[in-house]
């Protein structure tokens, strides 16, 4: 590994292990280039098929942010934060998406056939993470895969609407962490918030319980100078990895 690359390197092994859930943050402007730095670190993490089944909103104006803190029940991250981020896993998008990857391959130059053979993939993968009308294609795919797994080992997909948030969900979570990392590296701080109002906030953010479900919402700014972090434990590393 050359010396850039180790700086690197450092730089972001050190952002991980100092990473902490800020409470307390004092008023610092964010600017333009560091929000897309940390909104395109976030579109970098991987998400499973590609799907990036995922939104996130971007809350920094005074009105905005007080009415996304009141929804977020007034925690003081929130109130004192510069920008809030609201994660929403969106299981509506996946056709939108699919078509726009399709577009940039053909743009890239990919070959008419691999196209065809991903469209192909994509419009499968979406019938078999359909629920149906009451869930009842779900019902039919479990009890289908169900069968199938009686006599070979087999992955399942997932078969309800909760499930295929789950599954949007995970994606979602790798989005936050990205940027969660990011904003540690370029010397702003985060903290994640499970505290809030779904139902309202959604409906304040325009969208549908139906396809969207909001996953954390991430207060960022720069750490007060009169906050002091709490000592961080984590489990011994045996009782948390096992070594097979």
């Amino acid at each position: 590994m050359n010396a850039k690359a180790e700086a690197a390197s450092d730089l972001v092994l050190s952002a991980i292990f100092q990473r902490r859930a800020i409470r307390a943050f004092e008023a610092v402007e964010i600017p333009v280039s560091t929000r897309e730095l940390l909104l395109q670190s976030a579109r970098q993490a991987p998400s499973s098929f590609n799907m990036q089944p995922y939104r996130l909103y971007w809350v920094e104006s005074p009105g905005q942010r007080a009415a996304v803190t009141k929804l977020c029940l007034g925690q003081n991250p929130a109130q004192t934060a510069s920008a809030l981020v609201v994660a929403v896993a969106d299981i509506g998008s996946l056709r939108a998406t699919a078509r726009l990857q399709a577009a940039w391959m053909r743009q890239s130059g990919f070959p008419e056939g691999k196209v065809r053979a991903y469209v192909r993939t994509a419009r499968i993968g979406r019938i078999l993470f359909m629920p149906g009308p009451l869930n009842l294609f779900g019902m039919l795919k479990r009890a289908l895969f169900w069968l199938l797994n009686t006599f070979k080992a087999i992955g399942s997909p997932p078969v309800t609407r909760h499930d295929v948030f789950k599954w949007a969900t995970k994606s979602t979570a790798l989005a936050c962490q990205n940027l969660m990392t990011a904003a540690e590296v370029v010397g702003l701080n985060t903290c994640p918030m499970e505290g809030f109002d779904g139902r309202r906030l959604l409906r304040y953010l325009g969208l549908s319980s139906e396809q969207h479900e909001i996953v954390m919402v991430i207060a960022i700014g720069k750490k007060s100078p009169t906050y002091t972090a709490q000592p961080q434990w984590r489990r011994p590393l045996e009782a948390t990895v096992t070594i097979l």
